[in-house]
């Protein structure tokens, strides 16, 4: 197990280089990135849909908190079904000529992902504190363990599909961006209609959303409940997703 952590970390490390590697603001775009994103979002849909939060003051230095919320999971998950398509075949010889614990590269790739949504949230937690503190707050990284077993399991499943259908990588922009637009982001999720409102129940990432704003932005209670619900769901998919990739891996060298 020590072998293996060491392993990750190191490829954890090598990764994240990679990513900014020729960057001139190198990692900076981890946090610059969201902030440019959360200034388009609020212009439009602030200023030109007058969207507001129904809990709030209405000012825009909260909806802008509230979309930034939103915006560091949402960036999260869609980096995760962007890039595990390809974690696999971008690394043929370790499938073919190297004994490598094949299942740590897609878990690379939602390693990378979770450090920017690190820094997105503690900078959200700050701003948030110094508007309102909560001690509810402190419940945001059990918040989080939901959707960090989904990211996985999806890691591990477009990883190992990735291999035989290549299209998959292609498609996948396309899904994350549709994502996008079912979630309550940068707006909230009072406005999605009754007859809809299991999207919302159902998104691990809605979910998560909702109760991430809740803890930091307003200190409401923590739905237990929906938590256990959406763990038991994380934890079905990671168990059929390692499944999958166990059951297909043997087949990796022969198609790459």
């Amino acid at each position: 197990m020590t072998q293996w952590f060491y392993v990750y970390r190191q490829w954890l490390l090598r990764e994240l280089q990679l990513r900014f590697r020729t960057s001139v603001v190198g990692a900076g775009w981890l946090v610059l990135q969201p902030l440019v994103h959360i200034l388009l979002f609020t212009l439009v849909f602030y200023q030109f849909f007058q969207i507001r939060w129904p809990a709030g003051d209405g000012s825009v230095g909260e909806y802008g908190l509230q979309v930034f919320i939103g915006l560091s999971l949402y960036t999260f998950m869609a980096d995760v079904i962007n890039r595990s398509p390809g974690s696999i075949w971008s690394y043929p010889y370790l499938v073919t000529k190297v004994r490598f614990p094949l299942t740590l590269l897609p878990a690379v790739v939602v390693g990378a992902s979770a450090v920017q949504l690190l820094l997105s949230l503690v900078i959200a937690a700050v701003f948030a504190a110094w508007r309102a503190p909560h001690l509810q707050a402190l419940l945001l990284p059990v918040a989080l363990v939901p959707l960090c077993l989904q990211a996985l399991g999806l890691a591990w499943l477009l990883g190992a599909a990735g291999v035989y259908l290549r299209d998959i990588g292609h498609l996948a922009p396309s899904v994350s961006s549709l994502l996008l637009f079912l979630t309550p982001i940068f707006y909230p999720a009072s406005m999605v209609p009754k007859a809809l409102q299991w999207l919302v129940v159902l998104n691990p990432l809605a979910w998560t959303a909702e109760a991430a704003r809740g803890l930091l932005m307003h200190g409401q209670a923590f739905g237990w409940v929906g938590w256990a619900w959406h763990c038991a769901a994380g934890a079905a998919l990671l168990a059929l997703a390692r499944w999958f990739f166990m059951r297909v891996q043997p087949g990796f060298a022969d198609v790459l």
